[in-house]
């Protein structure tokens, strides 16, 4: 009888550490699980921004951009070394989406370009940008940017610095061609920076 009783006890022991165990490998799958969702809700969140730090020699730039709205407002810093050049806001059309800096007339100053893209089909986008000079910061101006002598443009610019050029590649659109079908390849204009009075140009080779 005793015997019976304790491989009771032992039977009772072995269910409650198995039970236990079972307990403690719950909890990590839940915990896994839980991290997702709060991913999920950041990426969704109003708030998220772009963000940017950029640097050239002794000079760094932040850009800071809210992702909300048609026209955004983008924050701009510029140190050169530890020292505040300039604070600036400005308003962009569409989100930014990308900045970079470059000295594209070889005078070493940089230079701070923001691409922002429209909202909508088109997503056409748009080039703002500064040159900083030791004594102020001078604006460069695209020419002719919003028009392009180009049959068939309609948009999806893709823009970037490269040596001394900024780049400028988008899709050509046929005669009934679906915005999501272009059949006329991609076309590339190339912008050299220029003098203009007292600021700067950014005008089509």
């Amino acid at each position: 009888m005793k015997r019976k009783v304790w491989c009771l006890l032992l039977s009772l022991t072995w269910l409650v550490q198995v039970a236990q165990g079972s307990r403690q490998h719950i909890w990590p799958t839940v915990s896994v699980y839980q991290k997702p969702a709060i991913s999920i809700s950041r990426f969704f969140s109003t708030n998220t921004q772009f963000t940017k730090s950029l640097r050239y020699n002794i000079y760094t730039f932040t850009v800071t951009a809210a992702d909300s709205g048609r026209v955004r407002e983008v924050k701009i810093k510029a140190y050169r070394g530890e020292l505040l050049l300039t604070n600036f806001h400005i308003k962009v059309d569409g989100a930014v989406v990308g900045a970079e800096v470059a000295d594209l007339d070889n005078n070493r100053f940089p230079e701070l370009y923001v691409y922002s893209a429209s909202d909508g089909s088109g997503s056409f986008g748009r080039v703002y940008a500064w040159q900083f000079l030791p004594e102020r910061k001078a604006d460069i101006t695209p020419v002719n940017w919003r028009s392009p002598l180009v049959k068939g443009y309609m948009g999806h610019d893709i823009v970037w610095a490269e040596r001394n050029i900024l780049c400028r590649k988008f899709p050509v659109y046929a005669s009934g061609d679906a915005n999501a079908e272009p059949s006329g390849g991609y076309q590339m204009i190339r912008y050299k920076l220029q003098a203009s009075g007292t600021n700067f140009a950014l005008v089509a080779e």
